[in-house]
């Protein structure tokens, strides 16, 4: 059976109203505000397996936990007084109270990449086409959406962000963003990000493009100001902004 067909996306662009540099990098692989504060979860290339808060004034970044090189972090998202970070490949969900304090680990079937929630449970990525929805409780599966661009499936979805009613995603070792409907999996909206790289200064922008992992890989919303918050994977900065029809 081909894929479910899709009304054409809508094309966006990112307007962006903010920078912030931080003053120590992490290798992105979840980020999400929380209670008005800006969390960050890191894998352990080029560093350590963390979770940190990020203050966007100061742009000071102070971790909260460290796995170290026990396992490599992927996504994080908070639901129901809860952190929740992946594992990538050792098949595991951690779990931490409001202190960052792992307070238990659930099993995972299936790589682990991006992580987010509605109002009912978790929202999996494990860099296919698929969205997994997932009980918070012993992260069973509850349903599973094959998400559909211009009548192919979109590989490689990883950092999610859930907003409005709608799942927005990286796409890996792309600068594309993409905003999914839950419920079909249409592909609604899509941005190229590339002009971020505009904004960059020239060394920060020689130094992303020196390594290939350095990819664009960031999506957290501020319900409180409606804005979105992006990065990449080792970026020193933070860029925060809209995104606007063309």
């Amino acid at each position: 059976m081909g894929a479910v067909q899709c009304p054409v996306p809508q094309r966006l662009s990112f307007a962006v109203e903010r920078e912030v540099r931080r003053d120590m990098p992490g290798f992105t692989q979840g980020l999400e505000y929380h209670d008005g504060a800006l969390f960050e979860g890191t894998g352990n290339v080029y560093g350590d397996t963390r979770i940190n808060r990020i203050d966007m004034t100061s742009g000071k970044v102070t971790p909260l936990y460290n796995a170290g090189k026990d396992y490599f972090g992927e996504g994080l998202t908070f639901f129901g007084g809860r952190a929740y970070q992946l594992s990538w490949r050792e098949g595991k969900v951690f779990v931490f109270d409001s202190r960052m304090t792992p307070v238990r680990q659930m099993r995972n079937p299936r790589d682990g990449w991006g992580l987010t929630h509605d109002a009912e449970g978790l929202i999996a990525s494990d860099g296919s086409s698929r969205l997994f929805f997932l009980s918070p409780r012993d992260f069973s599966t509850r349903r599973t959406l094959r998400v559909v661009r211009a009548g192919r499936y979109v590989e490689n979805l990883n950092e999610l962000e859930y907003v409005d009613g709608a799942v927005w995603a990286n796409i890996f070792e792309s600068w594309d963003i993409v905003k999914i409907d839950p419920a079909s999996g249409c592909v609604t909206a899509e941005a190229n990000l590339e002009g971020l790289r505009a904004r960059m200064r020239p060394a920060d922008r020689r130094y992303i493009e020196s390594e290939a992992n350095f990819v664009l890989n960031g999506i957290a919303h501020d319900s409180g100001t409606g804005l979105f918050t992006l990065t990449g994977k080792y970026w020193p900065m933070l860029f925060t902004g809209r995104f606007v029809a063309r």
